[in-house]
């Protein structure tokens, strides 16, 4: 049994390390694959980041966890509000290990905002609103972290709207931007690594989504092997560019410091070709299974002119603005990020509804919504067998294929004591290429149903976004060579408490990865859950200010997630 470090990078996928390595781009990645073992990783469904890190380090599906999207709504109401460690179920990994003493350090993983207690450092991810108090554990930690990665930050804060309105180069500067970030990435995982020899490290790296995200299109092509101007082979060589870095690490650093324990790299999902942003509500509209506010109400008008002055401004300049305003309905209109998402629905007309990206549909029920309209399980999959109907004839323009090619009911996908909370259908948009729009606020502003981000953003809209194909590589000494074909995301965090030696929860949904470990099969049992003395979870109410959430907003919509 040995320690385990595990590196996980946002997005990474098999089509650009297998095509990097094939042009011997890649001799680090290309000597862990032949030493070690390799699976394709499949992501949650949908393949959505906080859906993808919960369950893998929690080993739990969402119907357990709670973990679907970037938002969920409050309990009884039709507020949203941004996914937490706060609002989350179950219990992570570093902390099992950490109360069997196991010394931990866990970086920027997603859904781990505030910082809970653990046996060694935690230090939050993207879901933190800045680095703040909050967002490490313990807080003595902070002073000497900044001080070794002075220019640390929580995410790449690029708004692209800025880049385009005012730089001479906004390509060449996101990338600048977005290679900076790497590099300050790798620098803080360095700095831990040197603290001290943990028996479980996990670091993870967000930068291949962000590269992927904006430049998919342009590495497709060159890995496709298309022809491609100058400017998009600059474009594809910053996605290329992102992995070398981290396979130059991986043999200057990370292989030394690995050389005893067992090293894993892993993604939460994989990436591929968008082909535009979906206004589902708008379709679902069209059919009269929901309805939308009056545009032309006095309130709406008031509330979008409120949030489009606000994206205008500084954090600093709406917080002075709040002061002056105070405590009054106007001042908590400012900084409630939930109006651009949901507050343009009529939900005493609404039977169904589309919230957030790929696809995730949600029924207003009767008992648990406030203005529940679908009544018992009988009109419910009377509901949703009407939505398969009027979505099954969404056609592209482009080809005039259909662009559902699944549907999936939430019993087919989830389990556990919070399928209440679960998207009641998800919609497979041909393999996940089509991504549903965030805002009802710009579904309503669409000229067509199809929204391309170019249109907005133009040479820095997203071109790529998610596929359930990530990557799992394993070397160490407890590891075999093998290819064992495909993994399961709720598998990692039982295979990773075997290298350790510790028995998995019982509660977990995964299965210890067999064929990729040489050593004893049968392993330590699982234990109950209550076995475990696990860190302590903050409250939900005490996680977020209205100027966090607004950040948080602000955020994802720069990343282009709304």
């Amino acid at each position: 049994m040995s320690k385990v470090c595990v590196i996980g990078l946002d997005g990474g996928t098999f089509s650009v390390i297998d095509y990097l390595i094939g042009q011997k781009r890649l001799p680090n990645f290309a000597r862990l694959m032949t030493a070690g073992s390799r699976a394709t990783l499949l992501s949650t469904t949908p393949p959505l980041t906080p859906a993808a890190w919960t369950s893998f380090y929690t080993g739990s599906n969402p119907g357990k966890t709670g973990a679907v999207g970037f938002f969920k709504f409050r309990p009884g109401t039709y507020q949203l509000e941004p996914m937490n460690a706060g609002n989350l179920e179950g219990t992570p990994i570093w902390s099992l290990a950490g109360s069997r003493r196991k010394r931990v350090c866990v970086f920027n993983v997603p859904v781990t905002y505030p910082a809970t207690p653990v046996n060694g450092i935690l230090i939050s991810g993207m879901d933190a609103p800045s680095f703040d108090d909050q967002a490490i554990y313990p807080l003595e930690q902070k002073s000497s972290f900044l001080s070794a990665v002075p220019d640390y930050k929580v995410s790449t804060e690029i708004d692209a709207r800025d880049l385009l309105n005012h730089s001479q180069d906004p390509v060449g500067d996101c990338i600048a931007q977005l290679k900076s970030h790497l590099q300050m990435e790798i620098r803080a995982i360095n700095h831990l690594m040197e603290l001290e020899d943990w028996d479980l490290f996990i670091g993870v790296i967000r930068s291949p989504d962000g590269f992927q995200h904006i430049f998919w299109e342009d590495a497709e092509k060159v890995i496709t092997g298309e022809a491609v101007t100058a400017e998009e082979s600059i474009r594809a060589e910053a996605v290329f560019g992102c992995y070398e870095a981290i396979d130059r690490e991986l043999g200057e650093t990370w292989s030394a410091w690995c050389s005893d324990r067992n090293l894993i790299f892993m993604s939460d999902h994989g990436f591929g070709r968008l082909r535009s942003d979906v206004c589902l509500n708008r379709v679902l509209a069209d059919a009269g299974l929901l309805a939308f506010l009056p545009r032309g109400s006095r309130k709406r008008s008031r509330d979008y002119l409120v949030k489009k002055l606000q994206a205008r401004l500084t954090v600093q300049t709406r917080q002075k603005i709040k002061r002056l305003l105070g405590k009054d309905e106007t001042g908590e209109r400012w900084n409630s990020f939930v109006d651009s998402l949901v507050a343009d629905i009529d939900w005493s007309r609404t039977r169904i509804s589309a919230i957030a990206q790929h696809g995730c549909l949600y029924l207003n029920l009767k008992g648990r919504d406030p203005l529940g309209m679908v009544a018992g399980e009988a009109e419910r999959q009377a509901v949703l067998k009407e939505t398969e109907a009027v979505l099954s004839e969404l056609r592209d323009p482009e080809d005039g294929e259909p662009v559902v090619s699944k549907f999936y009911r939430k019993e087919d996908l989830y389990h556990g004591p919070l399928m209440s909370t679960m998207p009641d259908m998800v919609v497979n948009m041909r393999n996940w290429s089509y991504r549903g729009i965030s805002s009802t606020s710009i579904e309503l502003s669409e000229e067509s149903i199809f929204r391309s981000q170019y249109k907005q953003w133009r040479q820095l809209g997203h071109s790529g976004t998610h596929r359930l194909e990530g990557i799992l590589l394993m070397r160490g000494p407890d590891i075999n060579t093998a290819d064992i074909g495909v993994a399961q995301m709720v598998d990692v965090a039982p295979t990773i408490m075997r290298l350790l030696g510790l028995p998995a929860s019982q509660d977990w949904d995964g299965q210890v990865l067999e064929a990729a470990l040489g050593m004893d099969a049968a392993g330590p049992v699982r234990e109950e859950k209550e076995a475990y003395q696990a860190g302590g979870k903050v409250e939900d109410d005490q996680v977020y200010s209205r100027e966090d959430e607004e950040e948080i907003r602000k955020r994802l919509e720069n990343l282009g997630y709304l």
